[in-house]
């Protein structure tokens, strides 16, 4: 979308809140051990939804056609997934809101969308809102980036941060670009962009360069000549993922 930024992927303010969230919602999220049994202690977790369960989904509704547009977007994922969507409004006056997952439409004026990641919606206040969208709806690409935050949302991170990503980055003019176009700092950057090292207690699909979860990749961030565009749907791996997780 127009003059927004990247998504960042922020830790849960409360670790422990999150893993008894995303256990008590699905006990495959739990972490496993070097054998492949669940362990019992807190750890790097999965945070998928229980898997044949109804997810409430509230969306603000402004009367300008943007309730159905985002419900449309976010449909896109459901002949995927054993779960059922359930839309309703978002009344942006309550003082405690509706919904597993709460979708306030803003005109962003700090240029950020985001999503909490799976289940740890669960452990947002029930009058804060668990993803922020824009209400630029004629957008290029607006679809596809309300499918990337509703990806969050079910539980996918970041796909260019796989550790099996390929990506010949050019880590100093990335970072030069990400300042000049974004005003991120190198911190910044290294927690959302590149690469994450390898994490025994989660388990990994093959990384895919055309999953809607990947950001856009600049030729001139790259070593060699490396690019990728932005992914406007979503790919074959999104889609067998989603069945993995929500068979």
């Amino acid at each position: 979308m127009k003059n927004s930024k990247p998504c960042l992927i922020q830790a849960p303010a409360n670790i422990q809140a999150s893993y008894e969230a995303a256990i008590n919602e699905n006990p495959n999220n739990a972490p496993t051990s070097s054998s492949g049994r669940k362990k019992r202690s807190v750890g790097e977790h999965q945070r998928f939804w229980r898997p044949g369960r109804t997810l409430k989904i509230a969306i603000t509704d402004y009367g300008d056609g943007g309730h159905e547009i985002v419900k449309n977007a976010i449909n896109q994922w459901a002949p995927h997934v054993n779960l059922t969507f359930e839309f309703v409004t978002l009344i942006d006056d309550e003082e405690l809101y509706e919904g597993d997952i709460r979708i306030y439409l803003t005109p962003l004026s700090n240029a950020v969308m985001y999503s909490a990641i799976g289940t740890d919606a669960l452990t947002e206040p029930s009058h804060l809102h668990t993803m922020q969208l824009g209400t630029d709806y004629s957008s290029a690409g607006y679809e596809s980036l309300v499918m990337h935050e509703f990806g969050h949302a079910l539980g996918f991170l970041h796909e260019h941060q796989h550790p099996d990503a390929s990506i010949p980055w050019d880590k100093e003019k990335t970072y030069l670009q990400y300042a000049r176009q974004f005003g991120w700092s190198r911190e910044f950057v290294d927690g959302a962009v590149f690469p994450l090292p390898r994490d025994a207690d989660r388990s990994y699909e093959p990384y895919d360069r055309h999953s809607i979860m990947h950001y856009n990749v600049l030729n001139t961030c790259t070593i060699g000549d490396w690019e990728q565009p932005v992914n406007l749907k979503l790919s074959a791996g999104d889609k067998a993922a989603a069945l993995k997780f929500y068979p």
